[in-house]
């Protein structure tokens, strides 16, 4: 938090800010570029990345401070319009983790742009099963507490949960191809020797089952290290939590062993089973060939 550009604001240790309005909770201040004319941002004084995180009395002062913020815009400005944008994650176009509400006066042709998808993105059928599942999330809102905020040490020791099982999913990767090498070796050899071609067949069959728990431990390393990152970002995330597809993307609802196209195709994976492959298929050919 020591890093957040919003908490120095809250502390009082940028003199270039321009500040709006404080009190207990809050702050208002002027963006360092504005999109328009009396472009403010308001935010809450405690550290909270999302809005998420947002409890109901933080949420109350956040939504009090930013009704005041627009009626003080509407009558001292006189704009036409007024938009209020409050982003999350980085697909949102959040780009400071420490939640905060944009109010930005608008003007006939003045150089905001907000633009909105010219096609819906579901169905009217997929619409309802989505107010269906959302509706189902509502019943219980009340009983919905905010994820909490981790404090810096906590901070520290879930990474270091998090970075054991990335060290293990490594280790695991090297293992794999540690065993795969004698038992490839003793099956090609005994194939070459004896002329066997169905020996050869099972050690072709022994590198796809090694390439496949392989390019899974990387699948498994790489959806860590997203939690990684999503928690050295101060990311909503339940306490200690060792479940990666929190940091994923909100349809992902369960975890996906086959590995993806970009695990086979990583340096680790590829380059290194490829070739035994390939020497596997060279020396059935040649054993049906010579037998």
């Amino acid at each position: 938090m020591d890093e957040c550009s919003f908490c120095r604001i809250v502390r009082g240790e940028d003199p270039d800010v321009i500040v709006l309005y404080e009190d207990d909770e809050t702050v208002a201040f002027v963006p360092l570029e504005p999109a328009t004319r009396g472009h403010t941002l308001v935010i809450p004084k405690t550290h909270i990345p999302r809005v998420w995180n947002l409890g109901s009395e933080d949420a109350a002062a956040v939504t009090s401070t930013v009704v005041a913020v627009a009626q003080a815009l509407r009558h001292s400005l006189h704009p036409q319009g007024l938009n209020v944008i409050q982003s999350n994650g980085a697909a949102a176009t959040q780009t400071v983790d420490h939640v905060h509400v944009h109010l930005v006066p608008r003007w006939r042709r003045d150089r905001m742009v907000l633009r909105w998808p010219q096609k819906a993105a579901e169905s009217r059928n997929q619409q309802r099963a989505t107010a269906a599942t959302i509706r189902d999330q509502l019943k219980g809102v009340t009983s919905m507490a905010p994820l909490p905020v981790s404090s810096p040490e906590d901070r520290r020791q879930h990474l270091g949960l998090i970075q054991g099982v990335i060290s293990r999913m490594a280790s695991a990767s090297a293992s794999a191809k540690t065993w795969l090498l004698p038992i490839m070796t003793a099956a090609y050899g005994y194939a070459f020797v004896q002329r066997s071609w169905p020996i050869a067949v099972l050690g072709i069959a022994a590198v796809a089952v090694f390439a496949l728990l392989d390019a899974n431990y990387l699948k498994q390393e790489r959806s860590f290290r997203s939690l990684y990152d999503h928690v050295a970002r101060g990311g909503p995330v339940p306490p200690f939590s060792l479940n990666p597809t929190v940091a994923g993307p909100a349809d992902r609802t369960k975890v996906n062993y086959w590995p993806d196209a970009q695990d086979w195709k990583s340096w680790a994976i590829a380059p290194f089973y490829l070739p035994l492959l390939l020497v596997g298929g060279v020396l059935v050919t040649y054993i049906s060939i010579t037998c």
